[in-house]
């Protein structure tokens, strides 16, 4: 993986462990605004679309105390493929059936979660409907 890549999926990893626990520390606001600042290096424009738009909706999340919330954006969007290589590989009906699932499954607790993945399944949608 790209050098300048890596450090915004690490950013994104560790925010959303710290946020998943109901908590958040220090670290979190200032390491997904440096993420949101180098998605330039991401070459894969849906996941760079995807990131940028959920990251602001992470962080404002977190200026309203909504830890989980925030930490289960980041949980659906990780896995999201930040090379060419790997959007090449990337398997859309394993994030469909597991990612987005479990993201639904706690849709009623997560806010924003209909704006959310409406936007994702418009970014990926081009790619994948024939």
């Amino acid at each position: 993986m790209d050098s300048k890549i890596n450090p915004i999926w690490a950013d994104i990893i560790g925010s959303r462990n710290i946020l998943l626990n109901r908590r958040i520390n220090e670290c979190v606001a200032p390491s997904l605004r440096d993420a949101i600042d180098n998605l330039s290096s991401i070459p894969v424009e849906s996941t760079r679309r995807i990131f940028d738009f959920c990251l602001r909706e992470v962080l404002l999340q977190i200026q309203s105390s909504d830890f989980y919330s925030a930490g289960m954006i980041l949980n659906l969007i990780h896995n999201l493929p930040l090379t060419m290589e790997k959007a090449k590989s990337w398997d859309v009906d394993y994030f469909l059936s597991i990612e987005l699932s479990t993201f639904l499954e706690n849709f009623e607790i997560i806010i924003s979660a209909r704006k959310i993945v409406f936007f994702i399944c418009r970014e990926l949608s081009p790619k994948y409907i024939e």
